[in-house]
């Protein structure tokens, strides 16, 4: 049986490849524009999917939004390919639950920074007792059953619209997305200053804030994962926070 990881990291190698092609044909045509609507489309589903959805609001329920607003900031997730909302979750609850020990899926410290940045984790299977609140609604167990379903609906419709959005459009943003979170998973564990004392190396960093447009202050975070503004200091720019300020309840 694949299993959902698998289809995940099958999307991931499928997306750099698209990426390469994507690039050369911008080289070939001169069309640069192109790849700035893949860094805004980037900086949008990264944004609203992950850090606002996935992130604060499913994996922390760290604030309240309407139901409409968290399925389609949970479909902007999705469309990164960095797995199902229920996928994700799961890990990420597990992460915090052991960082840095064994139990800890993509801990540099346990598994290496190459591995833990390239999705070589210790994954066996999806652990359900971290999601069992939303394993109770049918949205997500659809969107974890239907998966890839989804995401090739959702390229044949770029793909009708224009034969080339689904390089730029999909597959160029899921692997800037990838890539982000791999820099909270790495450089926010092994770089950056610590506002706490905390039983793991979680730290603040600049350069994973930037990165990820907020997300890199991970040593306030690790030590008060229910809030949903994680920069505390002024010059600790949050804009998944600024976000959250409008749609939350």
């Amino acid at each position: 049986m694949i299993t959902h990881n698998f289809k995940v990291r099958f999307l991931q190698v499928l997306t750099h490849l698209a990426l390469v092609g994507g690039v050369a044909y911008c080289v070939m045509t001169s069309n640069y524009m192109l790849l700035l609507v893949s860094l805004l489309i980037y900086w949008t589903i990264g944004t609203l999917g992950v850090n606002v959805g996935y992130h604060r609001l499913l994996s922390h329920r760290s604030y309240k939004t309407y139901k409409p607003i968290e399925y389609f900031l949970s479909l902007c997730g999705l469309l990164t390919t960095i797995g199902s909302p229920l996928a994700w979750v799961a890990l990420h609850r597990q992460h915090h639950a052991h960082a840095e020990t064994e139990k800890d899926p993509h801990s540099p410290y346990q598994i290496g920074w190459f591995r833990a940045w390239f999705g070589f984790w210790n994954v066996e299977k999806i652990k359900t007792v971290y999601i069992r609140d939303l394993k109770k609604e049918k949205f997500y167990r659809f969107t974890h059953k239907y998966y890839l379903t989804i995401i090739v609906l959702y390229n044949l419709l770029l793909f009708t619209i224009n034969p080339i959005y689904p390089i730029f459009i999909y597959a160029i943003p899921a692997v800037l997305v990838l890539h982000s979170t791999s820099a909270i998973i790495v450089i926010a564990h092994i770089h950056g200053y610590k506002s706490y004392k905390i039983s793991d190396e979680s730290r603040n960093s600049w350069i994973a804030n930037l990165i990820t447009l907020g997300e890199g202050w991970h040593n306030n975070h690790h030590a008060k994962p229910n809030n949903w503004k994680q920069g505390e200091k002024w010059w600790e720019w949050d804009l998944p926070a600024q976000i959250i300020k409008i749609i939350k309840r």
